[in-house]
């Protein structure tokens, strides 16, 4: 039979590869843990309003709109549309992108770097070593994108706050009892 100056790969890497291949394709699966759909919502209870000096339900529609609309203003936040300065969305991720990246590169590398006999085993190796530096690479960003989402939720939480305390006081500033 005439030889065409390709290797062609040998059994025992090709069972390495159907052994492998599960694995790399696996740890691109990495996940990122975001944020509640909700959590980006306003979170707060609606508030019990009580006239206490007399104050009647038409007046004090007028007011809890009034109220809401200096609460908008003190606070740059609006629950209604979730609009303002501070209104934050949970930043995205792309999960696995480096694993996948880095067992491409190193399969590539690695075909390369090994040789035209040793293409498979070169690429196989290749694919691996760059598979786990993508998993340590997603690790790390999925790292991140957690700690920015954490701080995203606090800031809005304050922001929340900011806006509750506003309508509170500028209720009891009208004579309601509020709680």
């Amino acid at each position: 039979m005439p030889h065409s100056g390709i290797a062609s790969p040998s059994l025992p890497s090709l069972r390495a590869l159907a052994v492998l291949l599960p694995i790399l394709l696996s740890a691109c699966a990495s996940t990122v843990a975001m944020p509640a759909t909700d959590s980006v919502m306003y979170s707060r209870s609606p508030l019990a309003v009580y006239p206490s000096q007399g104050q009647s339900a038409e007046q004090l529609n007028y007011d809890r709109y009034d109220c809401h609309q200096w609460a908008v203003q003190q606070s740059h936040f609006d629950p209604a549309t979730m609009s303002g300065n501070n209104s934050l969305e949970p930043v995205p991720s792309t999960p696995g992108e480096g694993t996948a990246t880095g067992a491409v590169f190193g399969g590539i590398t690695g075909a390369v770097l090994s040789g035209p006999h040793h293409g498979g085993e070169g690429a196989l190796v290749g694919a691996v070593l760059g598979a786990a530096i993508g998993v340590a690479s997603d690790a790390q960003k999925a790292e991140q994108i957690n700690s920015i989402n954490a701080d995203r939720s606090a800031q809005q939480g304050l922001v929340e706050d900011s806006y509750q305390r506003a309508l509170e006081a500028c209720l009891i500033g009208r004579g309601y009892s509020v709680r």
